[in-house]
């Protein structure tokens, strides 16, 4: 058995214990990556959508798919709005859903892949740090 079939047939594996079906197609590098983000909900709660919340915001660890379990919840505060000045940039550890401003662009973003630098509310970076889901720059 391949390298590739091998990740395709834990990610079936991982799919049935989430009764979900997961998405087994992209390059060896990003079925990994599914791998390890199924792994770890696995590990925390067993719950599919392992949604965090984070201030006002929801932040959700995603398994490269689509579908209603990668989508986040309304937004009530947008970090865009609030003045540069109350803003923190962490860099993220995990993909997340979230509402915040990109490092350098003043970019909104909503969704953020792991090693990005982002802005956020001074309490949602905290939140995040805590969670393991983002850490200071």
């Amino acid at each position: 058995m391949t390298e590739k079939e091998t990740l395709i047939a834990r990610l079936k594996e991982l799919g049935v214990k989430l009764d979900r079906e997961v998405n087994v197609t992209g390059t060896i590098q990003e079925l990994t990556l599914r791998i390890s983000e199924l792994e770890e909900e696995l590990d925390e709660d067993g719950q599919e959508g392992d949604e965090v919340s984070v201030g006002s915001t929801s932040a959700s660890r995603t398994s490269g798919e689509p579908g209603p379990e990668n989508t986040s919840d309304p937004i009530t505060e947008n970090p865009a709005s609030n003045e540069p000045g109350e803003l923190v940039a962490v860099e993220t550890l995990v993909t997340l859903h979230i509402d915040a401003l990109h490092a350098t662009r003043n970019e909104s973003l909503s969704i953020v892949e792991p090693g990005v630098v982002i802005r956020v509310t001074d309490a949602e970076a905290d939140e995040l740090i805590s969670q393991g889901l983002a850490r200071e720059v």
